[in-house]
């Protein structure tokens, strides 16, 4: 049976749609206090499909408008951010939106119960946490130059030369800062892993983006974990202070460790 819990179905002649935010088990309680992706001039409320063993977060969408401004994007995280503090939630791709809330139990949620059940519950009692870090481009610099001879070598031979007649010397230079860069970015990650992972059930490395950028990684974290897991945290930041300033974003839900099982495509959250 599908039932819609707390839903603002507005009276704006606009056509309207289903906006999907995520899957969680069926009976939850949606927390109070959150702002949905905007709806017209009255604003949104968010809602509950329930099919089965499962619901669906929902809220109204205009069915012609547009998705992909930031305050979307940001509104769509927030909501699965906040209900994965209480429960196991499933994230689905940002904008992903049906005709109703029909659709969203008969299409999406009756055809593959097996399928998000199982991955709610390999998700139960686990929060992501995301890390990243910025080097403090002097300390790094300097830490390049003293550690590789070649460098500094390169580094002497244009000082106090004209940059025309310099400038492919400049250039070499340039390009073995960038290779130390990027070797120093490989080594920071991995020890990044090897404090870290020993209190994580999985681990991702990603890319850090950025000049300065020094490591991104993301974890899945058993709850029970978590405070082990920030205190080491604590203790990579103090020993990386005055070279890296890391941050510690989360918990949030888990947008990097969906289960992999067999799934159709259509299904995949």
């Amino acid at each position: 049976m599908t039932t819609t819990e707390d839903s603002a179905k507005g009276s704006q002649g606009t056509a309207r749609a289903s906006y999907i935010y995520g899957i969680v088990p069926a009976g939850v309680r949606i927390p109070d206090g959150l702002d949905p992706i905007p709806y017209g001039e009255d604003g949104n409320q968010l809602g509950l499909v329930t099919e089965g063993r499962l619901a669906a977060v929902v809220s109204d969408v205009a069915a012609d408008r547009a998705l992909g401004t930031r305050k979307d994007l940001m509104a769509h995280e927030a909501v699965l951010n906040a209900i994965a503090q209480d429960t196991p939630v499933l994230p689905m791709r940002f904008g992903a939106v049906v005709t109703d809330d029909d659709a969203v139990a008969e299409e999406l949620l009756a055809p593959h119960q097996d399928y998000f059940v199982r991955a709610l519950e390999q998700l139960k009692g686990h929060l992501e946490f995301r890390l990243r870090g910025d080097y403090d481009q002097d300390a790094v610099l300097e830490r390049i130059i003293e550690a590789d001879p070649r460098i500094q070598q390169m580094r002497e031979k244009i000082a106090g030369v004209d940059e025309d007649a310099s400038y492919y010397d400049r250039i070499r230079l340039g390009e073995a800062i960038s290779k130390a860069m990027d070797q120093l970015r490989a080594d920071d990650a991995q020890a990044s892993v090897d404090a870290l992972s020993k209190f994580a059930v999985a681990t991702e490395v990603k890319e850090a983006g950025g000049e300065n950028g020094a490591v991104h990684l993301a974890f899945l974290v058993r709850t029970d974990h978590r405070s082990d897991f920030e205190r080491a945290v604590d203790e990579l930041g103090d020993a990386w202070s005055g070279r890296i300033e890391l941050r510690l974003i989360g918990p949030t839900a888990a947008f990097d460790f969906l289960p992999e099982f067999d799934a159709p495509d259509e299904a995949q959250a």
